[in-house]
């Protein structure tokens, strides 16, 4: 065993903990999307591998975390992703020019014009305790666990929950078509992920009630009517902002795509779409107000973002630094929970190039393995000759982590760094029995024009390892953290990956790890 790469992975978790500022998360609250990382370990990484001017890639652009923290450190970002929702989401996170006075105009404009016909199909007859005014839906509780719908109450004119109650007698007949546009559109027969059809659903229009199918049609109108052009998009992405919340996937305490799948719960809720936009478009106006504080007589770098595969050539000898976080495996099908969005936007998302394990796409881990390596290829040539090149890692099959690993060295990229970041608690104490990852780990690769031929020294089976690691902290007089012992473990099977003396088969999971820890302490 490698002592000085223990000592090293050992000294990292120790010492990484970052301070950030919370105002600047807020920025970041623009939309859902997956796999957002945290910005201030972004920042971390431009800064460390890139000086301004430079040219930075992401090429699987996500919500643009990358885009903006590179252009706020005055480097210049060019950014790609195959999903018009990233797209969207990332140009809109990168817009440093909004004019807040020209923000707040259309807002009080689709107020005008659209509030009072929204608000009217939840009008209730009963009137608030405060102000005597009729009271509004908030939202209706529908299921097995009720004997009939139960409406939740609410005054939009005096705003006060005192207001708020459970009411059974209401109109539930929301049968009224609307006249407005909306999009008439089915699922696709084959969908991997598919939790909904059982329950009769079969067209987007099926995931809504039809009260709340009419507002959503009448508030797209207001919307691409009312708005102006310079600030349509931040309106959009409040309404697509707004669907899932007010669709039949909103549980009582289940957030939508808590589960990154489209699973209707047997007790759901269908929110008031007016109340919800309003909340969503109120987060968006302030994480502009973040925005604008944050790039104050700030020097910006220039961006471009485009619709297009990772899979794409592009320029080579071209970018100074890369930073992305790649999908892997079948975890995340971003096609499939894109679709409602998507669809209300009228973007098709080309699957055709989508890394992903997606059997209704017919593709298995070898067209997945196959496009990822396409992607990495074309990292490897559009990067400059000692340009470096971060790949974060967080998925629970370590085969993925093994193929990417022996492509990148097929590349002759150079394993330069390994590092570890632990941002959301403790979660290996709540997840281990799923066998899930503990943190986000972060690889970091130099382009050079030789393969690295160094070599280190591994150990002859996974129980090996680990009881070497253990016996590291027993020689250091450290308790044992179960932990930090997994993540020492999987930071240097990557090193053995890379640089090791003969495959090793390690069967690596971490159930297995736990079992070897247990047996040993």
């Amino acid at each position: 065993m490698d002592l000085k790469i223990i000592d090293s992975l050992f000294n990292k978790l120790n010492t990484n903990v970052l301070t950030y500022d919370k105002n600047i998360s807020k920025i970041y609250k623009i939309h859902k999307y997956w796999s957002r990382k945290p910005w201030y370990i972004v920042s971390k990484y431009i800064e460390k591998y890139s000086k301004p001017g430079d040219i930075v890639l992401d090429p699987f652009c996500g919500s643009g975390v990358t885009g903006l923290e590179s252009i706020c450190l005055n480097r210049n970002f060019i950014g790609g992703d195959l999903n018009p929702m990233s797209v969207l989401i990332t140009k809109e996170t990168l817009n440093t020019s909004t004019d807040l006075t020209s923000l707040y105009k259309d807002q009080e404009k689709l107020i005008a014009n659209c509030k009072a016909s929204i608000l009217s199909l939840y009008q209730l007859s009963q009137k608030c305790r405060c102000c005597g005014k009729n009271l509004a839906i908030k939202y209706i509780k529908s299921g097995p666990k009720f004997q009939k719908p139960v409406a939740v109450s609410y005054c939009p004119n005096c705003l006060s929950k005192k207001s708020e109650r459970e009411i059974t007698e209401f109109c539930v007949d929301d049968s009224e078509e609307s006249s407005f546009w909306s999009p008439k559109v089915d699922f696709p027969k084959k969908f991997y992920k598919d939790r909904f059809s059982y329950k009769g659903i079969k067209s987007i229009k099926d995931m809504y009630s039809n009260r709340n199918w009419h507002a959503l049609s009448v508030l797209y109108d207001c919307i691409n009517k009312f708005i102006s052009s310079e600030n349509i998009d931040i309106f959009k992405l409040a309404f697509t902002n707004t669907l899932l919340h007010v669709s039949k996937l909103k549980g009582i305490n289940i957030r939508p795509l808590g589960v990154n799948n489209y699973w209707i719960p047997d007790d759901y809720i269908s929110e008031n779409v007016w109340f919800r936009f309003e909340e969503r478009l109120n987060n968006i106006i302030q994480s502009k107000v973040e925005l604008l504080k944050r790039i104050k007589n700030h020097q910006l770098g220039n961006y471009s973002i485009f619709t297009r595969s990772a899979t794409e050539p592009l320029e080579p000898e071209y970018f100074d630094y890369v930073f992305t976080d790649p999908p892997y495996g079948d975890a995340i099908q971003y096609s499939e929970l894109s679709y409602i969005w998507n669809s209300w936007m009228e973007q098709s998302f080309c699957t055709e190039n989508e890394i992903i394990v997606n059997p209704a796409q017919n593709k298995t881990n070898k067209e997945f393995f196959d496009l990822l390596d396409a992607s990495l290829s074309n990292i490897y040539n559009a990067l400059k000759t000692g340009g470096r090149f971060t790949l974060c890692f967080q998925n629970k099959d370590f085969s993925v982590w093994e193929h990417v690993i022996n492509t990148c060295k097929k590349l002759h990229f150079a394993l330069d760094d390994i590092d570890f970041f632990d941002v959301y608690g403790t979660p290996f104490n709540k997840n281990w029995s799923k066998f899930s990852p503990t943190a986000d780990i972060y690889v970091t690769f130099l382009k050079t024009d030789e393969p690295d031929i160094k070599t280190v020294e591994s150990e002859d089976s996974l129980e090996k390892l680990v009881v070497s690691i253990l016996s590291y902290f027993k020689d250091k007089k450290e308790p044992y953290d179960l932990v930090k012992i997994y993540d020492i473990v999987v930071g240097y099977l990557i090193w053995i990956l890379y640089y090791g003396n003969g495959k090793k088969d390690y069967k690596f999971s971490i159930k297995n790890i736990l079992n070897v820890i247990n047996a040993n302490l």
